[in-house]
């Protein structure tokens, strides 16, 4: 191949590359290392000096109710929702992936029933989940067993309450097969909860699709969420009234400037919230979402 036709073929993909390059800061630079922290979109430095100076700065406390930083956790999750296939209403943003794995799994494993003692917990996952799935199994008198993905048909049986798995493996890249576990797992009558942090933003996922009954996951990879930005926490529209979330906080509460002594839970994916959002986090990760649409 002669000279001038590699450096027509590198013009051809540096005018490919130009529309997606103009939404980041990425000078002249391709960015391939997302898994571990996305690339910075362009717009979001000028969305967060506003947030600081305007919002913090000028409108203080009001902010809250008038640039709607009290209703961030849901709008942002609505962002989210058709990036990991669910309906508006079904995932809500804050606290990070270990919090919310500890959330989903207790949840599910709450909602199986007394007489379902077993959590099954993907061999390979990511570190912290297995840490997260051992404490739970402990706090519900449960028993763990550690199983590898494709072993899990076979594993189920009627003591399992539910099932911890990641949707890609986080060392290999392999992608398990989520249509046909998740089916496996309710045929056994068990709960079904995702770790979509290698996913979500990277391959389709089709939660609804499929009926995944939980899951969580990352922000600041695929998403571009921004260093240490806040996860999300999915919760089927059937479970959510009987999502019984083992943190409950005053941000998930019915009522939450009532103060009341004793909890109500709020209706919907608001039972994931726990305390007060981190809101510069949070929108600069509802900024970063502005470049899926379209």
């Amino acid at each position: 191949m002669s000279e001038l036709t590699l450096q027509a073929k590198e013009l051809d993909a540096a005018d490919a590359l130009a529309p997606v390059r103009s939404r980041f800061l990425l000078d002249d630079v391709v960015y391939l290392d997302g898994n571990s922290l996305g690339a910075l979109p362009a717009h979001v430095p000028d969305r967060i000096a506003d947030v600081v100076r305007r919002e913090w700065g000028e409108l203080r406390i009001r902010s809250w109710q008038e640039s709607g930083w009290w209703t961030a956790p849901e709008r942002i999750g609505d962002r989210i929702a058709p990036l990991i296939g669910a309906a508006p209403g079904q995932v809500v943003v804050g606290d990070s992936t270990s919090v919310n794995v500890f959330k989903a799994v207790v949840a599910a494993a709450r909602m199986a029933g007394e007489d379902r003692t077993e959590i099954l917990v993907d061999a390979g996952t990511f570190p912290t989940d297995g840490y997260i799935a051992e404490s739970a199994a402990r706090l519900t008198g449960h028993t763990l067993r550690a199983v590898p993905p494709a072993e899990v048909p076979d594993a189920l049986g009627p003591r399992t309450a539910a099932v911890l798995l990641n949707h890609v493996d986080y060392r290999t890249g392999r992608l398990h097969d989520l249509p046909s576990l998740t089916a496996a797992i309710h045929a056994a009558g068990a709960l079904a909860v995702w770790d979509l942090c290698h996913s979500a933003g990277a391959l389709p996922v089709g939660l609804d699709a499929h009926g995944v009954d939980l899951a969580v996951g990352c922000t600041y990879k695929y998403l571009n969420g921004g260093p240490g930005s806040p996860a999300f926490l999915y919760v089927r529209r059937e479970l959510q009234p009987r999502f019984d979330s083992p943190l409950p906080g005053w941000n998930s509460h019915a009522e939450p400037f009532g103060m009341k002594p004793s909890y109500d839970p709020a209706p919907g994916a608001v039972r994931g919230r726990v305390g007060t959002p981190d809101i510069l986090s949070m929108l600069s990760l509802e900024a970063a979402l502005e470049v899926w649409e379209g």
